[in-house]
């Protein structure tokens, strides 16, 4: 068992609280990826998909593309988002909302297409 598995904050200190490094992205896009279960499509995950604006992490270089671990949640009316591996993600401008097929979103990764390309292919030829 962790020790840390609980890691609320009491509100007594939560306007002590240290801002967590972060990563600012650009064109930043929400992509659901679903999946067809017994004939009902169901929700896997939703990721983000984005260009690197800024990195405190030292992770990443400008316009790097970012391809996320799941979001866990977001706060400050979905520009600011927290993924289940611990990271932290800004979206410097609005952000876009995509659904995608478990195969479209495997095809994004392994060819770093964005999302919007993707869907485009769904309508070709």
């Amino acid at each position: 068992m962790s020790i840390f598995t609980n890691t609320e904050i009491h509100p007594a200190f939560k306007d002590h609280q240290i801002e967590r490094v972060k990563t600012y992205l650009r064109s930043t896009t929400v992509v659901s990826v679903i999946a067809n279960v017994d004939e009902r499509e169901i929700e896997i995950a939703q990721i983000l998909h984005g260009f690197v604006a800024g990195d405190e992490t030292g992770r990443y270089s400008h316009e790097n593309v970012v391809i996320s671990s799941p979001i866990q949640y977001t706060k400050d009316c979905n520009t600011r988002f927290f993924t289940k591996t611990g990271s932290y993600y800004v979206s410097v401008e609005e952000v876009n909302y995509v659904t995608l097929t478990l195969p479209e979103w495997l095809t994004m990764c392994n060819t770093l297409m964005t999302p919007q390309e993707i869907i485009c292919y769904r309508y070709l030829p």
